[in-house]
């Protein structure tokens, strides 16, 4: 069965995305920059979709991605928001995907994602909420942690801002001081190189960047290519969504 309290809080990134679409379809995202604020609503309805129906061959890969948005082409905003609803109440029944895990510790995490994407455009200096931004930068992190010892990485030790420390390994000597919000903006594939050596790194995080970021977020690409191909200006965050 898929964990209740994470399916909660994933209604409440749903409540909010559709809020935030409803107030301006068209919207262009610099993020993504292929899609309207309506395209975004229908892939993260076509992922929910996806995962209900086992419809996973390719998960997270650019081709798996669009395949999503077409088949939802032509549905207008009420009809998405409805179908997305649909499908988030048929998750309580879906058990965990072999080789995955929780279906819906995935539609969440990336339904945070791009909740961060429509704020930096349509609520701008907002987050998620705390108890979702929490959540999906821990989920994120978890995924890169596990990359980074499957690759050998150097241990790390990522101090958040009036938060916890994260470690990878043990005994780190490198450290990364980080607000939760860009940690999280970071581990899903929305900042640059040039971003990311500016961060208040203890020593340089080349290797860190070498290896890049694991899981679904990279549509398949390894290494450096996971990061932002451009610096992806947002603006600065002044508090927490509602």
């Amino acid at each position: 069965m898929v964990d209740s309290e994470v399916l909660e809080i994933y209604k409440g990134v749903s409540n909010r995305i559709i809020e935030l679409v409803d107030g301006n379809q068209d919207a262009s995202l610099p993020s993504c920059p292929s899609w309207s604020a309506l395209d975004l609503l229908r892939h993260v309805t076509a992922v929910c979709q996806d995962w209900v129906e086992h419809r996973l061959d390719g998960y997270g890969t650019d081709r798996w991605t669009q395949e999503g948005i077409e088949r939802l082409a032509s549905l207008n905003f009420d009809e998405l928001s409805l179908a997305w609803q649909t499908a988030i109440d048929q998750m309580p029944a879906l058990n965990e995907e072999p080789g995955m895990g929780d279906p819906v510790r995935y539609a969440f995490g990336d339904a945070a994602a791009h909740e961060a994407d429509l704020r930096a455009i349509l609520a701008p200096g907002t987050t998620l909420p705390k108890e979702a931004l929490t959540l999906a930068t821990k989920s994120s992190f978890v995924v890169w942690r596990q990359h980074l010892d499957t690759c050998g990485s150097s241990p790390l030790s990522i101090e958040l801002n009036q938060g916890p420390t994260l470690t990878v390994g043990n005994n780190p000597e490198i450290s990364l001081h980080i607000s939760e919000h860009e940690l999280f903006r970071m581990l899903n594939g929305r900042r640059s190189i040039s971003q990311i050596e500016a961060y208040d790194w203890s020593a340089s995080p080349g290797s860190f960047i070498d290896i890049g970021l694991g899981g679904p977020v990279t549509g398949g690409r390894k290494g450096r290519a996971t990061w932002a191909s451009e610096p992806l200006i947002e603006p600065a965050i002044s508090q927490a969504g509602p």
